[in-house]
């Protein structure tokens, strides 16, 4: 079985298997921010992987307990004396989401655990979204007035009122909720995702480890 993996400690790994691309958000003990480097690497991989003729599948998921708690909030205070670092790393995530939107080859998303913000952006936009019964999914920067934006505007096709509650309150999802909601199309207990996954994927299999409120963005 053909197999490729990148460095471990790496950001994001890329994992090649047969005619499946495996994408982990890597940085588990910063529940998987989006750095510059995220984008960066996140980019690479799917314009590498959209041209490959072998790559049938691309599935995107999170190491620990998060698929993404969102941007790099250190990154964006540290960089605010020269803006033009935050300008690119956000023009680039918006073109990302914009690429995921448009994406010719089939995408899923595992999202178990914490999926906000900008990894809310990144989950939303993709053709299956599988969610377990730890997917915790909001986005906060609506509670501090900020718009949301990038992959989340595509709630803007939910029925009735549910847009625009949840583009102004933020608020937060389950797993069951959200695919009651059209923003996740499968809910899937998360020992089951395990039992299907290729063996090759299990050293890169998430924590079953729980979810506290601590562990929460603000």
């Amino acid at each position: 079985m053909a197999q490729e993996v990148v460095n471990s400690d790496e950001v994001v790994l890329g994992e090649e298997i047969d005619h499946v691309r495996l994408i982990t958000l890597n940085r588990p003990r910063h529940l998987n921010v989006i750095s510059s480097k995220v984008v960066s690497l996140l980019a690479k991989y799917l314009e590498k992987w959209e041209k490959d003729e072998k790559a049938e599948l691309v599935i995107i998921k999170g190491s620990g307990r998060a698929f993404s708690a969102g941007g790099d909030l250190k990154m964006f205070y540290d960089g605010r004396n020269s803006k033009d670092s935050c300008l690119e790393v956000a023009y680039r995530m918006y073109w990302l989401g914009y690429h995921i939107h448009t994406y010719k080859k089939t995408q899923v998303a595992l999202v178990h655990g914490i999926s906000m913000g900008g990894g809310a952006s990144l989950m939303v936009p993709m053709k299956f979204l599988v969610v377990t019964e730890k997917t915790v999914f909001a986005s906060p920067e609506a509670s501090i007035g900020f718009h949301t934006d990038c992959g989340f505007s595509y709630v803007s096709h939910l029925p009735g009122h549910l847009r625009e509650f949840f583009a102004l309150t933020g608020a937060r999802l389950n797993g069951k909720e959200l695919v009651a909601a059209g923003l996740a199309t499968h809910f899937v207990p998360l020992e089951v995702i395990f039992s299907f996954l290729p063996y090759n994927f299990l050293p890169l299999k998430p924590s079953l480890g729980s979810i506290s409120s601590q562990d929460l963005p603000l």
